[in-house]
């Protein structure tokens, strides 16, 4: 009788404790396998929560306005497998931003093509680049037009070589409207004066990156063609030639003339050491109410990004001023960018309003140093007081009931369009010159596309919500296997 007992008894138990294990198993089965899908199913659908500072992998809503209303069939060819991009640090970022897009735009697809098995696929775009397809390329492609971007393309670097900023969104957009673009304005930039190419290097890949087609030109020879927007004059050491040219398809001067008077736009960056040499270019610009001086600079301990004070932060110009509202999205910002230019020389006005025989041009500053900024030269402090570091001249004519603009912008040194200035996001400059680009006519100038550095991608939680989210996580696991505890044990008491 006691044998039964105590066999009925450990037959319970064990079979009761069989069941719990087989619970037990079940349960964590079913997490595995839940774990297993739903990874499956984020891949696939990307579901996935942004917590950096920067929003890194998540798509702009400016991003989103610019590729909105374009309604051209878009590819965008990565040569590797999903897999091998998404194991890839680089490419990680840059294959979500594609997918982002590929959601966010009705004409963009997405499609991976392993460059090793499938050579033959990529061969179209060997003659449109000067670059191979590698498996580590992207090609944008509309049409005909294509461009091979590199992983390096996606991201800023600082001295130092190593990688700091992700801009992958700047980088997708700019070439996606390079492709669809039927018709590109060009840029021309003078050289044969001394001109410092190189160091304008960035800022005509910005051009370029905005659909500009870039050209460099010696005016002497060429003419400048119908499809110029903008004429870029960097840092010149020799002047113009003018009215002293023994063939006139040689005068520069009224190349410059007809050019602005065809309602284009003169961007000009001098440098104060070299404006006694630019005689006829510096009376030309004196027509435009615009003046500069020679062998003087401006400093500012006060407001200076150097210890020497000739790194000067500038004051944006006044914004009822015409050249203070040409900036206005910047200085209506809460903590709008320091505007920052070098070894500057002054840009004086001549005149407010009024000028060339139409009395149609208007002058004003754009940047200026702040009060108390000094004028050195080779004796020394020559004078205190706030000059202009950037100027813009408008003239404005009526045609057929309907105001048409050209203008000219001076800049007091070289440097504030120089690739030092322009590379970050840190600094105004790059935002004025977009914004120089809009005046011209300019459709989908990437000024909100802004580099997301990588030193502010932790997560950006408040202690409650990181308390919270911490909670959940530690309790969640114990909570499922009480719950499935109490079960068994509630089966125990009632079998």
């Amino acid at each position: 009788m006691s044998m039964r007992r105590r066999s009925g008894r450990f037959g319970k138990k064990f079979r009761y404790g069989a069941s719990a294990a087989l619970i037990t198993a079940l349960f964590v089965a079913a997490v595995v396998l839940f774990n297993g899908v739903f990874s499956l199913l984020a891949d696939r659908f990307r579901w996935y929560a942004d917590m950096t500072g920067e929003a890194v992998f998540t798509l702009s809503d400016a991003a989103k306005e610019y590729v909105a209303g374009i309604d051209k069939k878009i590819d965008v060819y990565f040569a590797s497998d999903p897999d091998t991009l998404m194991a890839d640090e680089d490419m990680r970022y840059v294959y979500t931003t594609a997918r982002e897009l590929e959601d966010a735009v009705d004409g963009v697809r997405v499609e991976c093509v392993n460059v090793v098995k499938n050579p033959g696929f990529f061969k179209e775009f060997y003659s449109t680049s000067a670059t191979d397809v590698t498996s580590r390329s992207v090609v944008v492609r509309s049409g005909t037009e294509s461009r091979v971007l590199t992983p390096q393309s996606f991201f800023v670097y600082n001295e130092d070589g190593k990688r700091w900023g992700y801009q992958g969104e700047y980088r997708f957009i700019s070439s996606i409207m390079q492709v669809t673009e039927t018709e590109s304005p060009e840029v021309v930039f003078t050289t044969g004066h001394g001109e410092d190419i190189e160091g304008a290097s960035t800022l005509a890949q910005l051009f370029w990156d905005c659909g500009f087609e870039v050209k460099v030109s010696d005016l002497s020879e060429e003419n400048v063609g119908e499809d110029c927007r903008i004429i870029v004059i960097y840092n010149p050491v020799y002047d113009f030639l003018g009215a002293e040219a023994e063939d006139s398809s040689k005068n520069e001067i009224t190349k410059l003339d007809r050019m602005l008077d065809g309602l284009g736009g003169l961007l000009v960056f001098e440098d104060p050491g070299h404006v006694s040499n630019l005689v006829n270019l510096n009376e030309f610009l004196k027509e435009w109410g615009i003046s500069y001086r020679a062998d003087v600079k401006v400093r500012d301990l006060s407001h200076s990004l150097s210890t020497d004070g000739y790194s000067v932060f500038a004051e944006y110009g006044d914004a009822n001023t015409l050249g203070g509202s040409f900036i206005t999205e910047l200085t209506e910002l809460y903590s709008s960018p320091k505007a920052v230019i070098r070894e500057s020389g002054p840009v004086d006005i001549l005149w407010e309003s009024g000028g060339d025989l139409s009395g149609s041009r208007t002058v004003s500053a754009m940047l200026r140093s702040y009060p108390g900024a000094e004028l050195t030269g080779e004796d020394g402090v020559i004078e205190k007081g706030t000059y202009n570091l950037l100027t813009m001249s408008l003239e404005t004519r009526i045609i057929d009931n309907n105001r048409y603009y050209s203008y000219v912008v001076a800049a007091g040194s070289p440097t504030f369009g120089s690739n030092n200035y322009l590379v970050s996001n840190a600094y105004g400059n790059r935002d004025i010159i977009y914004t120089t680009m809009k005046w011209v006519g300019r459709n989908g100038i990437l000024a909100d596309l802004d580099m997301k550095p990588f030193d502010d991608t932790t997560l950006t939680l408040s202690t409650a919500e990181a308390n919270g989210h911490a909670a959940w996580m530690t309790l969640a696991l114990p909570a499922a296997l009480a719950v499935c505890g109490v079960v068994v044990l509630v089966r125990r008491k009632h079998a």
